[in-house]
Formats: C-alpha cells, structure tokens, sequence
C-alpha cells in the first residue's frame, strides 16, 4: 500500500474515530451536569428562600400592625374615656390617633399583599417541586442510557485506536508529522481525492502536470490551491 493510500485510508479512520469519540465526550458531559435538574434544584432552592424571606416580613408586619392597633385603641380610649378635658390635649391626642389608625391601615394593607405573594410563592414552588421530581425520575433514566452508551463508545474507540495503531506503523515518522500537521490546520482533512480534476478539498481544479504526478503515484503531492496531500482512488 502506497504512503497516500495509508494516509488516506488513516484519515477515513481518523474521521469515524473523531465522531465516536466526540459522542463520548458529549456523553459524559451531559452525564456530569445533568442540567435541568440542577436548574430547577437551583430554581426551588431561591424561590424557598425568597419564600421564608417573605414569611419573615409577614410576621415582621403583623407584629407591627397589632401594635399599632393596640396604640389606636388605647387613644381612642383616653379620646373618649374623658379624662382628657384640655382642648389642647384633646387636639393633639386627635392627630396622634388619627396618624397611628392611618400607619395601622398601612399595615394591613401591606400584609394582604404579602399575604398574596405568599399564596404566588407557595404555588411557584409546589409546581416546581413537581417539575424536579419528574425530572429527577427522567434523569435516573437517562444517567443509565449514557452510561450504557459511554461503555459502547469506550469499547468501540479502543477498537479503533487499535486499527489506527497498526495503520501508522507502516508510515514512516515524517509522513505522519506531516499527515497529522495537515489534519490539524485543514480542519481534520489531510488527504483529499482527486475526481474529475478537481481536489475535492477545496473544489478547485488542478493543473494537468499535478494530475498527472497523483497519477504516477511515485511521490506525495500537495494541492496547489489548499495544500492538501492529494490521492487517487
């Protein structure tokens, strides 16, 4: 077998080998991240802290909100127990109990907000909490696939390593540099065939005396435009 028809035959190899382990790769990188569910783990995790947050102002509020209906009370009382004759007095106990009944009505205003937030948050993190435990089942599933698939890959990439090892033995060090250089500058296509004139690399055509050196199939010859290692079938 000539150097060019190994090289090419290589490459061919080089090309399956590539794909099988690049579907290994992407394997096991979905098998370590498993990405939905660490979305939605991360999702439940923030929203049951945004949820115990807003539980903490709630009671922060209601808290402040019986005070100040104890307070209104207990000047409506001195307002109207007459105790206080003073018109002065009575004026100024007026405002302070107009001013506490007004932040008292804020205050209850303020807790049936958070009271609906946490009614939104409750149902926000239930349906997540059911979005995660199917997802969790799914990916149970699919950690088995992958695994069973990397395993298939694993063999079957060892096979071909195998193959490519006996393939480069019969190149000589300098024709596989030069074979390996190519495929890593020429996006994975070293060698490229010659069909109808044309380098199927880069589609351009070749003079005639380059067609006819691939012919010959004496020496390694490059293509003028792309300088790929051209061959002939």
């Amino acid at each position: 077998m000539t150097t060019v028809r190994l090289m090419f035959a290589l490459q061919e190899l080089d090309i399956i080998l590539d794909r099988v382990q690049d579907e290994r790769a992407k394997a096991k990188d979905e098998l370590n991240n498993g990405d939905l569910v660490k979305q939605l783990e991360s999702e439940l995790e923030r929203d049951t802290e945004l949820l115990q947050e807003t539980e903490l102002q709630q009671r922060a509020t209601q808290l402040e909100a019986e005070t100040q209906k104890e307070r209104s009370e207990s000047l409506n009382s001195q307002l109207y127990g007459g105790e206080i004759t003073n018109p002065r007095d009575l004026e100024n106990l007026e405002r302070e109990a107009a001013t506490v009944k007004q932040l008292a009505e804020q205050h209850e205003n303020a807790l049936l907000e958070i009271s609906v937030q946490i009614e939104e948050a409750q149902n926000r993190k239930a349906e997540l909490e059911n979005k995660l435990t199917e997802a969790r089942a799914a990916w149970k599933i699919r950690q088995a696939e992958l695994q069973a698939s990397i395993k298939e890959l694993t063999a079957e990439s060892a096979g071909f390593e195998g193959q490519r090892s006996k393939l480069t033995e019969g190149l000589d060090p300098t024709s596989l540099q030069h074979y390996e250089s190519l495929r890593k500058s020429k996006g994975g296509l070293a060698v490229a065939k010659v069909e109808r004139g044309l380098c199927q690399g880069c589609r351009m055509s070749l003079p005639t005396h380059q067609q006819q050196s691939v012919r010959s199939g004496r020496k390694t010859v490059l293509c003028s435009s792309c300088g790929r290692i051209l061959f002939l079938s």
